[in-house]
């Protein structure tokens, strides 16, 4: 059985004051902006990339994949 220490022990009662305050601390760092409609707002429409190679032809790429599935 663990032994479960009493109320009167100021020590752990400080412990336990420090660690609610701490903690109340870091809760309201956490939570200090709320989302409002700006932060949900995106950019409407597809991506079109600018950088994109020219695309391979189906024998290129099936040679491509015979080459790298040798053994």
């Amino acid at each position: 059985m663990p032994i479960i220490p009493g109320d009167k022990d100021p020590e752990i009662k400080n412990n336990l004051a420090e660690g609610a305050k701490g903690a109340e601390q870091a809760k309201a760092e956490r939570t200090g902006g709320v989302a409002s409609t700006e932060h949900h707002k995106a950019n409407p429409g597809p991506v079109i990339a600018e950088n994109l190679p020219e695309a391979a032809s189906k024998e290129e790429l099936k040679k491509r994949a015979e080459e790298l599935n040798k053994k």
